[in-house]
């Protein structure tokens, strides 16, 4: 069946002419995004750019609200700043996937899936295909989305996942809908996997970081003839620096960079951001009291804080993280100041890295159209699509690929 899009299908040499552009865009604007505001109270930009660094600061809480969720808004004011950043919006365009003539699909089918899922999950099976051939769940969970394919594309599926537990919850799931889906426990990391790809199907909603990178390596040596990916969080892995398929780019990732693509609130509730917000004043806090006690100024990375310590106040907090980090205290510090600075701190870094933000769709694209060029040298045709509104989830990005 003909892919329709709301926008022309982009091609082969468009793709690897668009990785082109976003390479050398992003080489040339990296003293823009690369610098964190967190560890560094003002990046360079600050100096060169500051209008810009004076209207960020200037923004109101409505206004930073604002900004923060709407990423074209953002590229557009900054752009009045940095002209250059207009070519953002054409860079980041993508087409929308256009809904496919889908059977109805049974209410029970969704049962016990939580909300959200199965709306990605559904808008996901909306906007691809029937494949024709077997299917294959890569890093599939208990199989949701196995199970809707399975009933609605009448195919045999079968989901591969780690977890052993998720996997004897998949099998009862699948039992119970009567659904012609086998689990298999599989390491798609380390076990051997060509058996459950070639003239098979794979598809994968939101395989993080090396889980859809090592999808991609054994699409292309296995002769996999279609499949469907739905990237996601593109900093977990194995190394910490990103190695990209094609050898020709010139941007270069760290895991810590790689972070910037996937830095959304869109998803979070109120209450979590408000406690997203209350760990990042607190750490900017003791950042500043650490700088003051060993007279280093320096950003110091330290390990995660326990979520119970930020029930306990900023005194304890701070108290607890000078003990394992083996810091000697003064005998009455003020921790109403310190805390206050921690708030203050908060209070521009959440302006300044807006200019980071406007960038974080430009990465991912890069590393979408990374995986796309090096499967178009391999002769593939590669499709690549919006299946949802980011409010319902940011890594909205399917990757279809048909010999």
């Amino acid at each position: 069946m003909e892919r329709l899009f709301l926008h022309p299908k982009v091609s082969r040499m468009i793709y690897s002419a668009h990785l082109k552009r976003l390479d050398q865009f992003l080489v040339e604007n990296k003293y823009l995004w690369q610098p964190q505001p967190f560890k560094t109270e003002r990046p360079q930009w600050c100096e060169t750019h500051p209008e810009l660094t004076d209207a960020l600061l200037g923004l109101d809480e409505t206004e930073l609200a604002f900004y923060a969720a709407d990423n074209e808004a953002l590229i557009s004011l900054l752009s009045g700043f940095i002209p250059e950043l207009a070519a953002i919006h054409s860079l980041i365009e993508l087409p929308t996937a256009e809904a496919k003539q889908q059977s109805e699909i049974e209410p029970r089918l969704h049962a016990g899936i939580p909300g959200r899922k199965w709306l990605q999950i559904n808008a996901l099976y909306q906007g691809m295909d029937n494949p024709g051939r077997a299917i294959t769940e890569w890093c599939g969970g208990k199989g949701y989305l196995g199970r809707l394919l399975s009933k609605q594309s009448q195919q045999l599926v079968t989901t591969l996942e780690y977890n052993q537990d998720l996997v004897e919850a998949g099998i009862k799931l699948a039992d119970k809908h009567n659904a012609d889906q086998q689990f298999k426990t599989v390491d798609v990391l380390n076990d051997p996997v060509s058996e459950y790809l070639s003239n098979h199907h794979p598809i994968a909603l939101h395989a993080c970081g090396d889980l859809h990178r090592e999808l991609v390596n054994h699409i292309i040596s296995s002769n996999t003839p279609s499949f469907t990916i739905v990237p996601c969080c593109y900093h977990l892995g194995r190394h910490d620096n990103y190695s990209p398929f094609n050898q020709n780019l010139k941007l270069q990732l760290s895991r810590e960079e790689l972070r910037l693509a996937v830095n959304e609130t869109v998803t979070a509730h109120h209450g979590e951001i408000q406690k997203r917000n209350q760990d990042m004043a607190w750490k900017l806090g003791f950042q500043q009291l650490r700088a003051e006690l060993t007279g280093i100024s320096d950003y110091y990375p330290f390990n995660p804080v326990p979520k119970a310590w930020l029930k306990e106040g900023f005194k304890s907090y701070c108290q607890k993280l000078c003990q394992r980090e083996q810091l000697t205290l003064p005998a009455e510090p003020d921790w109403e100041s310190w805390e206050a600075k921690g708030y203050a701190r908060q209070h521009d870094v959440l302006r300044l890295q807006l200019l980071r933000q406007c960038f974080k769709r430009a990465v991912e694209l890069w590393l979408i159209m990374d995986m796309a060029a090096c499967l178009e040298k391999h002769a593939y045709s590669v499709n690549i699509s919006v299946f949802c509104d980011r409010a319902l989830t940011p890594r909205n990005i399917m990757i279809e690929e048909e010999r």
